[in-house]
């Protein structure tokens, strides 16, 4: 592999901890968006585009789409927030734009903080995205014309979803979960036991190195990245999806998940394809039905089953260019091709040289940190009360707390696995 050297412990050591928060990052032109305003079945849908802004200050590239006031079939409509993967961007969500016109439903798409195109340096795989989700809810549901909310996240976005839902089951009315991870620790040893037997002392031990690099860089706590702690939390219907045969996500992590959910749920396990093929056709029609029935139809019958023979609706021509982006992502697969070159090197004296650097990183960070605080202290004692002064407090943002309203279904669990066509 070009550029890659066994021997180099700093190198394999970067590499490990950037495999977590600095995946390769999915950039494109904007113009990949189409047209601004443009028409779709018997609809004049505009695209407006904005930013907001991250819990952690980053500027998020974000796109609403939705029908002009001619067009819409309703004053009020649902809309679906729709959350992209790992090394993955807004993109991967405006491919499914077509099929959600076609059911009455809104799109917003966004790019998370050090994806795609939006600031920030690093992710954090749900740690910190589930906050951000928040605020984008904050800002979509007070949105002229906007109603019920549905969320559509795919493996990082999935366990975004599984993580913030059962704080916010009040504005958001379902859920889609396609490729979640329940735990990201249990996720973590998977992939280093895939390629190499080694005793856990040794994977807990680079995970608890790992983790000091990574919390230094973004405040993220590995050991506490548990979608799964959420689940029993959490009422609102779900719709669970994931490959039989996912390389990355072993598929028992959705099965740990819906052990534990407390809510309605659906299971899909798609028999052919991995983390990132495209879903079967039959896969997206029970994706759309499970929205027309809870951000349309508002049933919640316990009988009810999500037949994708009960709607015909996709387009195969779009269906066909919607998929191109996720069958042509080969990052992900890159970046394991890294890993698994890494992962034969994993042994004690790469531990003990990589808690070497790790130790070396983190005292050198806390020394820049020191070092600046000296020197901007002269300043800050300077400019104090000047800066005080022009400060004005917007007292409403500090009550403006999110509502909490848990409500008990007691609706039995439905499991569907017919086979794909």
């Amino acid at each position: 592999m070009e550029g890659y050297d066994p021997n180099d412990i700093k190198y394999n050591y970067e590499t490990l901890w950037k495999f977590i928060i600095r995946p390769p990052r999915d950039i494109y032109d904007e113009e990949m968006l189409g047209e601004p305003i443009f028409e779709y079945n018997n609809k004049i849908i505009i695209r407006h585009d904005f930013n907001l802004q991250s819990s952690k200050g980053y500027n998020l590239k974000c796109s609403f789409f939705e029908p002009d006031l001619e067009s819409r079939p309703s004053p009020i409509m649902p809309v679906v927030i729709y959350l992209h993967g790992n090394s993955s961007s807004r993109l991967e969500g405006f491919r499914m734009l077509h099929q959600l016109i076609k059911i009455n439903v809104n799109l917003f798409i966004f790019d998370f903080a050090g994806s795609g195109l939006s600031e920030g340096e690093y992710i954090s795989l749900g740690y910190h995205e589930s906050h951000d989700l928040g605020i984008i809810i904050d800002f979509i549901s007070k949105y002229p014309g906007v109603g019920k909310i549905g969320l559509w996240g795919r493996s990082m976005g999935a366990a975004t979803t599984m993580i913030y839902a059962h704080n916010d089951e009040e504005r958001v009315k379902c859920i889609v979960m396609d490729s979640p991870f329940a735990d990201f620790s249990k996720l973590a040893k998977e992939l280093v036991k895939k390629q190499i037997n080694i005793p856990n002392f040794l994977i807990d031990g680079a995970l608890k190195i790992v983790g000091s690099t990574i919390k230094n860089k973004n405040g993220m706590e590995i050991n506490k990245l548990k979608p799964i702690d959420c689940a029993s939390k959490t009422n609102v219907p779900a719709l669970f999806i994931h490959a039989i045969n996912d390389e990355l996500i072993n598929i028992q992590h959705t099965n740990d998940l819906i052990a534990k959910y407390k809510g309605k749920y659906f299971i899909e396990r798609v028999p052919k394809g991995g983390h990132n093929s495209v879903r079967p056709k039959n896969v997206i029609k029970k994706i759309m039905k499970f929205f027309i029935q809870y951000l349309i139809e508002n049933n919640n019958n316990k009988n009810d089953k999500l037949n994708e023979n009960s709607i015909d609706f996709i387009d195969n021509n779009l269906y066909d260019k919607s998929n191109e982006y996720i069958t042509d992502n080969k990052k992900e697969e890159m970046q394991m091709n890294t890993m698994n070159s890494i992962f034969k090197n994993l042994n004690e004296n790469f531990i003990n040289n990589i808690e070497k650097i790790s130790d070396y990183e983190n005292n050198n960070n806390i020394q820049k940190d020191n070092k600046t605080n000296k020197n901007n202290k002269k300043n800050i004692d300077n400019e104090f009360y000047n800066e005080i002064n022009s400060i004005n407090f917007d007292y409403n943002l500090l009550n403006n707390n999110n509502s909490n309203n848990n409500t008990n279904f007691n609706i039995n669990d439905k499991n569907f696995n017919n086979e794909n066509k």
